[in-house]
């Protein structure tokens, strides 16, 4: 595919944002009539993975169905499915909304660069936006109001969007479990998501739960405020170990001005036993809501647009990352 492709016959690929193992992103342009346009992104798999029944097909198509099903103001929403018919095989094409800003990873590594850090309030906020984010995902209803979950399995930094207008958005629902499915698409052996942010229970053989996308993301808040990663090491044998373990350093000692019950809501949320972390996505929102409640630092939105803005600016006069581009898929 190449830029001034059309997909589905209304969808124009326009640059490549991100090129990972499994599929390529695309800015495109949604396009209904000679002066409608919108912007939007269109991840398309690699034709290698795209083999029919195969694990990587089933996870794009699970992105497709649940987020055709998931409406929030804080999860990326899916637009449209396309199957491009080509000489050499189908073309599975996700048509997303286009988020102009810059994802968490990406953000903490300027900020890193620059010598500084994210200030708390701002670092919760995202944790408390993309929280409700989660509680719509963990609390979703069937037509006949049946509670049917759905599990991220991949909150880690690359997966949180920051826009210029101050959205915040959760992205990438392509290793999501949802409890209607009819079957489970995961090959024996084949681990989801990104081994940092793990949940200690998945690593022990048992399944994921809302419980463990609250342990990612408290791994993500964690990482944000200290400045470094919280399991880290040369190779995954020795993650596994360290979150097996589960030894969680005060992240007060990291980052003194972090107010305290903004760092035992995040502790709790890591304990290694499930029970002992907060019930819900909700109640980790709610507790989250009120240390912020307690502090006056401006307009939320604005502060967030102008950090990405800064941050966006201070990249393009910043040596490249040296890790390769987070596979879009």
């Amino acid at each position: 595919m190449q830029p001034g492709s059309m997909i589905g016959g209304r969808y124009q690929l326009v640059d490549v944002v991100a090129e990972g193992g499994l599929s390529t992103v695309w800015q495109g342009v949604a396009r209904s009539s000679e002066v409608f346009a919108r912007p939007v992104a269109i991840k398309v798999m690699k034709r290698a993975f795209s083999t029919v029944g195969g694990p990587y097909l089933s996870m794009f198509l699970e992105e497709a169905r649940i987020g055709a099903r998931l409406q929030h103001a804080n999860v990326i929403q899916v637009l449209d499915f396309i199957v491009e018919a080509t000489p050499s095989g189908p073309t599975y094409c996700l048509v997303m909304e286009w988020v102009d800003g810059i994802d968490l990873r990406t953000m903490l590594r300027v900020e890193k660069q620059l010598g500084r850090k994210l200030s708390w309030a701002l670092i919760a906020t995202i944790g408390l936006r993309i929280l409700r984010g989660l509680a719509a995902a963990h609390e979703r209803r069937l037509p006949d109001n049946t509670v049917s979950p759905v599990i991220h399995r991949d909150v880690s930094p690359q997966n949180i969007l920051l826009a210029l207008n101050g959205d915040i958005k959760l992205a990438d629902f392509g290793m999501a479990r949802a409890r209607d499915r009819i079957a489970e698409h995961t090959a024996p052996g084949f681990v989801k998501g990104t081994l940092s942010y793990m949940a200690p229970e998945i690593l022990t053989g048992n399944p994921a739960t809302p419980i463990s996308d609250l342990f990612s993301l408290a791994c993500t808040l964690w990482e944000a405020l200290a400045g470094q990663r919280l399991f880290h090491a040369k190779g995954d044998a020795q993650v596994v170990e360290q979150i097996r373990r589960c030894e969680i350093p005060p992240l007060t000692d990291r980052r003194a001005d972090v107010p305290a019950p903004l760092a035992a809501a995040i502790h709790r949320a890591l304990a290694k036993d499930p029970a002992e972390r907060f019930v819900s996505a909700r109640q980790m929102a709610h507790q989250i809501g009120e240390i912020l409640r307690e502090d006056s630092w401006g307009d939320a939105d604005v502060l967030i647009g102008t950090a990405v803005a800064e941050a966006r600016i201070a990249q393009g006069n910043l040596p490249a990352a040296k890790a390769p581009v987070p596979d879009p898929e």
